[in-house]
């Protein structure tokens, strides 16, 4: 949780200074990942067409999953507010989100750098894009979330790689042991 908040607070920080189409970007492409539970294939290809409100405060998320099925992802509207919000303003509806300040499409070797940037910056030691959606399912999982529901949001085919992701730490052991 420490360094979710760092993460954050380092991703407010950029969006305060002048690279501001960058800065969004760059928080945008960091949070569909860590609260949406996009694939980094997935979270480069959005465009803002692929939005859509369910209610105040769920979005969908339309995108094109593994295997090239559409499949949809949701998100909490206030973790991603403040990004689409500037995009609105900034880009077409049908433009790629993930653009370089050259408009050229963000690849996943430029998603590496720039991720791995903002973790050092946050001082995460850590390195790699799948360590987001792997955060978000070791969240779930601390909170007590059902796999099958974990399965949905991570849009799984099979249980078996929930599970993989989902582990069970000490202190989830020993809480459930407590409030057995």
């Amino acid at each position: 949780e420490n360094e979710i908040i760092r993460l954050n607070n380092v991703l407010e920080k950029e969006k305060a200074k002048k690279e501001v189409y960058n800065s969004f970007r760059n928080s945008l492409l960091i949070k569909l990942m860590l609260y949406g539970g996009l694939r980094i294939s997935e979270a480069l290809n959005v465009k803002l067409c692929d939005f859509e409100e369910v209610d105040d405060e769920i979005l969908k998320i339309s995108i094109i999953g593994k295997g090239g099925k559409e499949q949809f992802a949701f998100i909490k509207k206030e973790e991603v507010d403040d990004e689409l919000e500037y995009f609105k303003e900034n880009i077409q509806d049908s433009d790629y989100i993930m653009q370089t300040s050259t408009g050229k499409h963000l690849n996943r070797s430029n998603a590496f750098l720039i991720v791995n940037n903002i973790y050092a910056k946050a001082l995460i030691s850590k390195k790699g894009l799948h360590l987001l959606r792997h955060t978000l399912a070791m969240r779930l999982t601390a909170k007590g979330t059902n796999l099958v529901v974990i399965q949905k949001i991570l849009r799984h085919a099979n249980l078996n790689t929930t599970t993989i992701y989902a582990k069970a730490t000490n202190d989830t052991v020993k809480a459930a042991l407590l409030n057995n």
